[in-house]
């Protein structure tokens, strides 16, 4: 069954660990507790001086309660204005990314197995996404919801974890079929006509807005920079001799935008995110996939299929995603050897519910 489509508006709320990008201000990242909300208030007179000056076209951070008074989990048609949107299916799913991370962190069980267990975990955690999307075919839903995830999930500090492992080509890998995945499902919804600013999808702009600023947490970590024997891809069928750059991303996204009219909302820097593509723009030809080539019903104009076919053969002989390193499914012996006190960190019942198949919640 598709994930429910309803959108809702979120503002910004307190949160523990991992703590969003600042510049991306991501309006949920997890639950407030006392003394955060006390830093909250202080910060809320400040950010209000600080918009009137500069002008920020975000609301101001209000102290969130869970939507009781907050405008978290109103329906977007309340708020078809507000910067920050996500269907339902896609903040379970954005929670649940965290979950899966903190079962993958040996600090989360006073633990130690080794330095980038939980940066690994992270890793494995996202291939899981990539499986998802990958299974979901056609299901152009289901592919938004993963993308909406991923889209407020790079800008954790979660995968700031990840980019700190000693494996730094496997993450450049991870996040060049992170780039295919997402251009990916906008060629499907231009396929479906699903791109505009009627679209049944209400979030287009604030996920394609994060997906542009993810370029610069790639390009940080010098995953997706451009230089010069950065080789050019195909874009849709040969024969229609268009090219396409790994690097160039968040201009194609941006074209995508301005072809159907949508607006980016959301980052507070999205105005230089804008620009930046503008600039890049003026001295490169950035081209989008050919509808009658795009129609076709087995489409691939940014390589995703054999994109992921190579990733997987990069990797093996050890198979993508899993749970080989969620701690939950390590033995109790495996657990007690690798704690600080020598005895296993989940007791009689957490077990007993995970062989009845619940799912453990790590705090």
């Amino acid at each position: 069954m598709p994930p429910k489509r309803t959108a809702s508006a979120s503002s910004h709320a307190a949160s523990k660990r991992p703590r969003p990008n600042a510049d991306a201000e991501a309006p949920f990242s997890g639950e407030d507790d006392e003394d955060e909300d006390e830093e909250d208030e202080e910060d809320e007179d400040e950010d209000e001086d600080e918009d009137e000056g500069n002008g920020n076209s975000n609301p101001s951070r209000r102290r969130c309660d869970g939507g009781r008074t907050c405008i978290c989990n109103k329906p977007v048609e309340e708020h078809p204005d507000h910067p920050w949107k996500i269907t339902f299916a896609a903040k379970r799913k954005f929670f649940n990314q965290r979950s899966h991370c903190s079962l993958r962190d040996p600090d989360c069980f006073g633990m130690h197995t080794y330095n980038d267990h939980a940066g690994f975990g992270v890793l494995e955690a996202i291939e899981n996404l990539i499986l998802d999307f990958e299974e979901a075919k056609d299901n152009v839903d289901e592919k938004w919801v993963i993308c909406e995830t991923l889209g407020y999930f790079i800008h954790t500090d979660h995968t700031a974890t990840m980019f700190g492992i000693n494996d730094g080509e496997r993450v450049r890998e991870l996040c060049l079929m992170l780039v295919r995945l997402f251009m990916t499902t906008l060629a499907l919804l231009e396929r479906d006509n699903l791109l505009g600013p009627d679209s049944r999808i209400k979030n287009l702009g604030t996920i394609m807005a994060l997906w542009m600023f993810a370029k610069t947490v790639f390009n940080d970590q010098g995953c997706v920079e451009a230089h010069n024997e950065e080789p050019e891809e195909s874009l849709g069928p040969k024969k229609d001799k268009k090219k396409w750059m790994n690097s160039s991303f968040d201009s194609l996204i941006f074209v995508y935008a301005k072809k159907y009219n949508i607006t980016l909302s959301g980052p507070r820097i999205i105005d230089s995110l804008i620009e930046d593509c503008e600039q890049d723009m003026a001295t490169e030809d950035v081209d989008l996939p050919l509808p009658e080539s795009n129609n076709l019903p087995k489409s691939d104009p940014f390589n995703f299929v054999s994109g992921l076919k190579k990733y997987k053969s990069d990797c093996s002989p050890r198979k993508i995603g899993g749970d080989k390193l969620d701690i939950t499914t390590f033995k109790s012996t495996e657990r007690k050897g690798a704690a600080f006190d020598g005895r296993d960190p989940l007791g009689r019942s957490e077990i007993t519910s995970l062989k009845e198949g619940l799912v453990l919640m790590v705090g």
